[in-house]
């Protein structure tokens, strides 16, 4: 256990995951659209960022000296001074949010110097609560998970984030010719809206891998918690650099990590 918090301060993190979850479904019919971010769509609301504030107040009354990041208040941001950062992404999935679709989570994550060790993903449609802590496995609603996929990817659903939208024409190029290598090898190629619940899902077995191409620093907030829940669940993560300030993130089992991680940087990868 981490010298520095007890489960008693992590159980208070869970319970405003919860909570804040609870509040957004049930004004899920009545927000207010704050921010339009770009041309395709990307949005933010009225509860994005309260409960973004409320937990960066949270963070600041029982964990002082940590660092915070939040998807939608760049202002709230703070170092660490202790070597641990808390993440927030309020609603993870807001376009589904807006648009009455089921497909919708809070993530909170904390790191140490920059890796993922406790993770919270809560989807308030389904009730359906996933933790993790490096070291003590991974859970949904108390039942322990363990991650058990088929390996052969014609059998398998892989579940698919790309971040980069390319106007760079060679760039635009290698992510087409990516996506149809993905299509022909994997029986199916979802995209569901929320990375943070696509690896909920994989820690449960439902996708047999997932692959996120163009991840910046700042999308690692919507998948932080996922990598220790799935990696707590038993899957591999691997990550490695794509090109200047994006990555290319895989989890899965380690033969599906060396498939996908072999098709992004295969003929014509960047």
């Amino acid at each position: 256990m981490m010298p520095e918090f007890t489960d008693h301060l992590f159980e208070q993190v869970i319970d405003f995951v919860k909570s804040a979850g609870d509040s957004a479904f049930d004004q899920w019919r009545s927000f207010d659209v704050v921010e339009i971010k770009d041309i395709g769509g990307d949005l933010a609301t009225n509860l994005d960022r309260e409960i973004e504030r409320a937990f960066h107040g949270l963070c600041r009354e029982i964990f002082p000296g940590c660092g915070f990041r939040g998807e939608e208040l760049p202002d709230l941001r703070t170092e660490s001074s202790n070597g641990y950062t808390w993440n927030i992404d309020p609603i993870d999935g807001t376009k589904n949010f807006a648009n009455e679709v089921p497909i919708w989570s809070l993530t909170v994550s904390l790191e140490k110097d920059g890796t993922p060790i406790f993770g919270v993903i809560y989807n308030p449609v389904s009730r359906q609560l996933y933790t993790a802590m490096a070291g003590r496995g991974a859970y949904l609603n108390g039942r322990r998970l363990s991650f058990k996929a088929p390996t052969d990817p014609a059998r398998m659903q892989l579940a698919i984030d790309f971040f980069m939208r390319q106007e760079d024409p060679a760039k635009k190029a290698r992510q087409d010719v990516l996506l149809a290598e993905l299509f022909h090898s994997f029986y199916r190629v979802r995209s569901i809206g929320s990375g943070a619940l696509s690896l909920g899902w994989l820690a449960q077995g439902h996708f047999g891998g997932y692959l996120s191409w163009g991840l910046t620093e700042n999308k690692f907030i919507d998948v932080a918690a996922g990598l220790v829940i799935a990696q707590e669940a038993g899957a591999a993560v691997r990550i490695e650099s794509l090109d200047a300030g994006s990555s290319v993130l895989v989890v899965g089992s380690e033969p599906i990590c060396d498939m996908l991680l072999a098709l992004a940087n295969g003929p014509g990868a960047l």
